[in-house]
């Protein structure tokens, strides 16, 4: 019987292989991006959203006088300080996302043992993984 890692390491393209019960499609990337639809974004900056009293205020002098609840959080999110809190929250989610494969990667069995995966790589050989697994205690 082979080993694990031979059977999904013994695909001559170097791709992995497997015994699923998803379809191999389940797990290709998206590549239609017919289907995705386009997102809207309005990249106008008017005075109200450059200055956070501005926006605050609700006088009738000010220029975000009489904007609706969404038009004011539009505007507020084109601040410069709004897009760059937002740009640090995301780097950190991206660096903890990067994190968790890393771990997840140093847990799979490959040859040679520091092979450079994708993401995509990583998360079909630990479906494969731990299929095998549950075989092996199935049988």
């Amino acid at each position: 019987m082979k080993s694990w890692l031979e059977t999904a390491s013994s695909m001559e393209d170097g791709s992995l292989s497997c015994m699923l019960a998803e379809p191999r499609e389940a797990l290709l990337p998206i590549t239609d991006r017919e289907n995705l639809a386009p997102r809207k974004r309005d990249r106008t900056l008017e005075p109200c959203a450059l200055s956070e009293d501005a926006y605050l205020s609700s006088g009738a002098g000010s220029p975000c006088a009489g904007l609706s609840r969404e038009e004011r959080r539009r505007r507020r999110r084109a601040t410069l300080k709004y897009r760059t809190a937002h740009a640090t929250r995301e780097r950190i989610r991206v660096e903890a996302f990067n994190a968790a494969f890393g771990s997840l990667r140093r847990l799979l069995p490959t040859l040679p043992p520091d092979k450079k995966l994708s993401k995509i790589e990583i998360l079909r050989l630990a479906i494969c993984y731990i299929a095998y697994l549950n075989h092996v205690l199935d049988a």
